[in-house]
């Protein structure tokens, strides 16, 4: 029997086949207790039968939310042999994420836990009896824990349905079937509900087994959530695939998956970048431990080649780069176990079989190879649509079924593909392409950096500035410049950030990205605080023997030369002037704000302006705030941020917090658009669409 045997079959079968192939082989391992692929395919059946005699027919939703546990998996092959479209949902969701994932998939069934104490003092029982009211269509409530309370809450035990149930009604499943809804995050972060079919994840998983030549003597370590795509194809299913063994693992510590890989003997090692970082970090650590790992895949993130390297080298095996989508099942692409040290650390390897794959211009026009767009993908593996969300269906999938991956790529002459970051984070700094993605490497392997993310801040000269967030590892000690002089030399001069912001923790989506939208209104306005008196004039902002030209550049080389000769000089883009009263007084010289704009000033905070400089800063879209108090609290060089919606003022340095007059939202997005003109022209588009 091949892997071409899996593809085009369903989840339930596969399990069928499997038990019938190697009815005695280990299949599940949790501590000391095993279970066969029989006992496996045996409760499956049963546990199928008990749904459907609780009343759930085919084409009904059945969400889970359970950790790598065995019966997690029974779940998994149930939900299939009985016609059922599972919904898993990783068990760190909270409510509110619980209830927008049911808000579209309206499930008639949660099977869920009780283990507070094992999981952060949630009991995810508790969480769903609360919310039942919330969700009319969920019906049944199972609970894989045994609890005395269960009658009480009109809760099912999973057990019980496990005995004394009729024989299973057919389901009649076909590959092309919906076997999962699995959700990914939108750009503003909320949930997306992926329509996954049986045959399309079942083949994904015997295309990543066989890239990574699995057999039945093999033991995958079932570290990643089986609740995403990552962990429910590549390391649930594809075990399965492979007729091989794994070891659940319910709650991801570093120390314990490096415990499991020496006591079980595992040789299918696959994680996030993260997970690999912290166990090749940790204190237990040993190389020699690692002796049985044969290979696995780093994916789920952008995976940077040091620590690939790393991995290869420190747990010796050859470990595989694996990109892809929720909406693609996931595989996109992945690396071979023969491919050399370059490709095999420093691309995203070559498409699945049965994968079709494009790079796209601005236009829409397919580009040769060597040349930078957007990756598409097209196959078997696609998924049919986001579960009733039609309007984001269409973003992403074209009438032809390419997906639109929003992803950034280049396919090399000789096939491999090379990420080089999303399309929507790309920063565009005097013409050149920075991605993020790649400067934060470089920064994350700084010493002291515990995190890091790089954004854009708008710029009248540059376009956009390359703004750093980082997050310092306790204890450690990290200035600005140390930082800016790290990424220096590892970087291209045009990568290298203009600011360096240090932040507690990074703000993040529960798929872990980085909320970059937060960020960017953070760093926006953020700089050093530069103290002017009172009733500076436009002719002190820009003398008259410089107007004679309308060119920014060179403007902004004369800011503020009457008042302080030497500003240009001193100041770096993104600093703020803070004056006293009547700031911008004399002519009406309309350049005035432009040359503020031009130089990099990203505010002005005063105790008042004058009424036309206000006018014609808030025309080129310089943010200018009123506050007296702040303006008294602020001493020269001190670090500032200013939140124009809200108003706020805060001065880092000394901790104050100061509040002006919020931005009504029709200002604010002058400011944001870039000026009056821009806002008007933007408006007048929105009208005539």
């Amino acid at each position: 029997m091949t892997y071409e045997t899996f593809h085009n079959t369903t989840i339930g079968e596969l399990l069928s086949v499997q038990a019938a192939r190697f009815p005695n082989q280990t299949f599940l391992r949790l501590e000391d207790e095993r279970w066969s692929y029989a006992d496996v395919e045996l409760q499956a059946c049963s546990l199928a039968a008990g749904l459907r005699e609780l009343g759930l027919q085919p084409g009904d939703r059945l969400a889970v939310t359970l950790p790598n546990v065995p019966a997690y998996i029974v779940t998994v092959f149930a939900a299939a042999k009985a016609g059922l479209i599972l919904v898993p949902i990783n068990i760190r969701r909270d409510k509110a994420d619980m209830l927008a994932r049911f808000a579209k998939t309206k499930p008639r069934a949660l099977v869920t836990f009780s283990d507070a104490k094992q999981f952060d003092g949630v009991d995810h029982l508790e969480v769903a009896v609360e919310m039942r009211d919330q969700v009319p269509e969920l019906e049944f409530i199972v609970s894989v824990s045994n609890s005395k309370s269960n009658k009480k809450k009109d809760v099912v035990a999973w057990e019980g349905l496990l005995k004394d149930t009729a024989a299973l009604p057919p389901a009649s499943t076909r590959p092309r079937d919906t076997a999962a809804i699995i959700h990914s995050l939108g750009s503003t972060g909320e949930p997306r509900g992926a329509a996954l079919t049986h045959g399309g994840i079942v083949r994904n998983a015997a295309e990543m087994a066989e890239r990574m030549n699995c057999t039945a003597q093999d033991i995958f370590l079932g570290a990643v959530p089986l609740s995403n795509t990552f962990g429910f194809t590549a390391v649930m299913l594809a075990c399965a695939v492979a007729g091989a063994q794994l070891v659940c693992l319910p709650h991801y510590r570093p120390s314990d998956a490096l415990r499991l890989v020496k006591e079980t003997g595992v040789t299918i090692l696959s994680g996030v970048p993260t997970m690999f970082a912290l166990e090749l970090n940790h204190k237990d650590f040993d190389p020699s431990a690692c002796a049985t790992l044969r290979t696995g895949i780093m994916a789920g993130a952008p995976c940077p080649p040091e620590l690939v390297r790393r991995a290869r080298e420190e747990m010796g095996f050859k470990l595989l780069i694996g990109y892809g989508l929720t909406e693609a099942s996931p595989a996109i692409t992945m690396t071979q176990l023969d491919d050399g040290p370059i490709t095999a650390t420093e691309t995203v390897g070559i498409p699945m079989d049965g994968v079709e794959i494009k790079v796209i211009g601005a236009n829409g026009e397919t580009l040769a190879n060597g040349e930078e767009g957007e990756l598409c993908a097209r196959g078997y593996n696609v998924m049919t649509k986001y579960w009733g969300d039609p309007e984001a269906t269409a973003q992403v999938l074209d009438k032809d079924g390419w997906l639109h991956t929003g992803d950034l790529a280049v396919i090399d002459a000789d096939g491999p593909v090379k990420i080089v970051g999303r399309k929507d984070e790309v920063i565009m700094r005097g013409g050149f392409k920075i991605y993020p993605g790649a400067v934060e490497m470089v920064l994350r392997s700084c010493p002291g950096v515990k995190d890091a993310a790089v954004v854009g801040a708008p710029d009248l000269i540059y376009g956009e500035l390359t703004c750093a967030c980082i997050v310092l590892q306790p204890g450690a000690k990290l200035s600005a410049r140390e930082a800016l002089e790290f990424a220096e030399s590892r970087l291209p001069d045009y990568a290298r950030p203009d600011r360096v912001l240090f932040f507690d923790a990074l703000p993040r989506m529960a798929d872990g990205a980085a909320q970059r939208d937060y960020l960017r209104e953070r760093v926006r306005i953020h700089g050093h605080g530069w103290k002017f008196g009172k009733n500076i004039d436009t002719d002190a902002i820009i003398p008259a023997r410089h107007c004679n030209t309308s060119d920014p550049r060179e403007l902004a080389q004369h800011c503020m030369e009457d008042a302080d000769a030497d500003f240009v000089k001193k100041m770096k883009r993104g600093d703020i002037i803070v004056a006293d009263s009547n700031f911008g007084c004399g002519s009406s010289r309309e350049v005035a704000p432009l040359t503020i704009k031009a130089a990099g000033v990203s505010a002005v905070v005063a105790k008042s302006f004058a009424r036309i400089f206000f006018r014609n800063a808030i025309n080129i879209g310089l943010p200018i705030l009123e506050c007296p108090q702040a303006v008294d609290g602020i001493a020269e060089g001190d670090e500032i941020e200013v939140e124009p919606a809200a108003g706020v003022i805060r001065n880092l340095t000394t901790g104050e917090q100061y509040q002006a007059a919020p931005f009504p939202d029709f200002l604010r997005r002058i400011i944001d658009v870039g000026g009056l003109l821009a806002y008007a022209e933007e408006r007048l588009a929105e009208k005539s669409f």
